[in-house]
């Protein structure tokens, strides 16, 4: 049941008063947090045509506390529209609800969400919502109902968010919300589309922190169109779909998907390990992906589990690469040097070419043998834990740890895929269609099931337009459009991963055995270390 507002001069003093009541009545230790403020429009010199012309019985401005708020002609409303302060032509075209707004308290720096209810409209800056429809709002959004020109209030956002931190070309589309990752190549925050209040993740690559404050080829729009003509024409549910792209003279700006199952990662490190039918059912979509990005004629160079990214929760589940395009943004030399310092993935040739000497696609299969590796036992095959040798040592001689006690019940099938693809030598290196068709990865089930999820995803998820845009001048703080592209529109997430300059921990194996042949008997189990550099 709504409150008659008071009928005083002083409304902010009593509002102040009311919270503390409120406090009282409930719990003396906790203060309500008012997450946001409606302020009449007459007050602030526009749109006051709603209003009875006596300020008598309307506060300046309404507090919004509980998590839901509502207005209409219904009593059960937060705020009643009542003839003693609305003028009664307004009053006969408000519907019982004419709109709701809610705000979900528990999720830090979550927005305001404001849903049409009614027949004759509900408009913020002019623009009519839609009966059923919702839309993000944002601080200084005008709210009017019935008619554009009814304004009634004016939304202030009290709970802190980082709008004035990016374009406005980007803050008029999207609401900026919490942090989702950090890392050497920027930072990942999660964003909601304000039109169609979807999630995304954005992630800002600085360009300043690239090149220790050097300009680069960022600011070259030609060489930004081409990545993204290059980003915009992959369509696979197993690669993560790039929204759009921004570039402004301070850094690049890549709206992705948000993907709700979090990151393979985190799997892994939950369970321990994975089964191994489990591990075949997703890795058979890594080298579907990975296949794909070769075909395209993309190389990733940086697959880890970190950036394998899951649609669901549940076991069986889409998986999805992400992060391809990266080191096209921030730089070849860069984005070198920024891998190489943490290389627990990296091929062999990565690290002799150390950012001066080309390498070809097969890294990407060495980087698939470590994240195949880690998913059956938990454990990382080279590491810097491992005393015996430097991690990069380990690497280039592909010596990684291999435990019996961990392997003991992985099939040799499986032992002799992951030996293959863990090949120092780049000829002898198993190929991606080798994988595919190796008897390892033969099980009709889990193929007939990956199928059925791929086609599923293709079916359901039409693609619309991907547009880049960029400052035209060095004085202007807006981008604009320079190009539009296709984009594939994508499942709403919850989760996401930064590029970050140190690997997260895995578990790993201490076991002080280490044979030091060159090589080993692919029937036997009870090795330690293999050395395949000479296979």
């Amino acid at each position: 049941m709504a409150e008659d507002l008071p009928d005083t001069e002083n409304t902010q003093t009593q509002t102040q008063n009311s919270q503390v009541e409120w406090s009282q009545n409930n719990s003396p230790s906790i203060i309500p947090t008012i997450w946001g403020r409606l302020y009449s429009t007459k007050v602030s010199l526009i749109g006051g045509g709603c209003w009875r012309k006596t300020d008598r019985g309307r506060p300046e401005y309404h507090d919004l506390i509980q998590p839901e708020f509502s207005l209409g002609r219904a009593l059960t409303c937060s705020f009643v529209m009542k003839k003693d302060i609305i003028k009664e032509d307004i009053i006969r075209n408000v519907s019982k609800q004419h709109f709701v707004m809610r705000r979900d308290l528990t999720e830090p720096l979550s927005p305001a969400i404001i849903t049409d209810l009614s027949y004759n409209g509900t408009f913020i800056n002019g623009e009519k919502i839609g009966k059923g429809n919702s839309r993000v709002l944002d601080d200084n959004d005008e709210i009017a109902v019935t008619h554009p020109a009814m304004k009634i209030f004016i939304f202030k956002d009290l709970l802190k968010n980082e709008q004035d931190q990016v374009p406005k070309e980007i803050s008029r589309k999207y609401y900026i919300s919490r942090t989702l990752g950090q890392g050497a190549c920027g930072v990942v925050k999660l964003v909601y589309n304000k039109i169609k209040c979807t999630k995304h993740a954005m992630k800002i690559i600085k360009k300043s922190r690239l090149t220790n404050g050097q300009v680069n080829n960022l600011n070259d729009p030609q060489k930004i169109m081409n990545e993204v003509n290059i980003m915009k024409s992959l369509r696979h549910p197993c690669i993560v779909a790039t929204e759009e792209v921004y570039d402004s003279r301070e850094a690049v700006f890549l709206v992705l998907e948000l993907m709700q199952g979090g990151e393979l990662f985190d799997r892994i490190t939950k369970q321990g390990n994975l089964s191994e039918r489990l591990t075949r059912f997703l890795f058979r979509q890594m080298v579907l992906a990975v296949k794909y990005l070769h075909s395209q004629g993309i190389t990733h160079r940086d697959l880890k589990p970190e950036n394998v990214l899951l649609e669901g929760k549940e076991d069986e589940t889409i998986v999805k690469i992400t992060d391809f395009g990266l080191s096209k943004f921030v730089g070849e030399h860069t984005f070198m040097k920024t891998m190489c310092g943490t290389p627990l993935y990296l091929a062999p040739e990565v690290l002799r070419a150390n950012g001066q000497r080309s390498y070809g696609p097969e890294v990407d299969v060495w980087s698939l043998g470590v994240i195949f590796f880690v998913c059956l036992v938990g454990y990382l095959p080279f590491s810097t834990d491992y005393k015996d040798a430097s991690l990069r040592d380990q690497i280039l001689s592909g010596r990684y740890r291999f435990s019996q006690a961990h392997w003991r019940n992985v099939s040799l099938h499986g032992k002799i895929l992951m030996k293959r693809m863990l090949t120092v030598n780049v000829v002898r290196r198993i190929t991606l269609d080798e994988i595919l068709d190796h008897p390892w990865m033969q099980d009709a089930e889990v193929i007939e099931r990956v199928e059925h999820l791929l086609m599923h995803s293709y079916q359901t998820r039409p693609f619309e337009q991907l547009t880049l845009n960029s400052e035209e001048n060095n004085n202007s703080d807006d981008v604009t459009v320079i190009n539009n592209v296709a984009k594939a529109k994508r499942a709403l997430s919850s989760s996401y991963s930064s590029c970050e300059p140190i690997p997260k921990k895995l578990r790993y194996a201490l076991y002080p055995e280490i044979e030091s042949d060159e090589k080993e008997d692919t029937s036997s189990a009870t090795s330690m270390t293999y050395s395949q550099d000479s296979t």
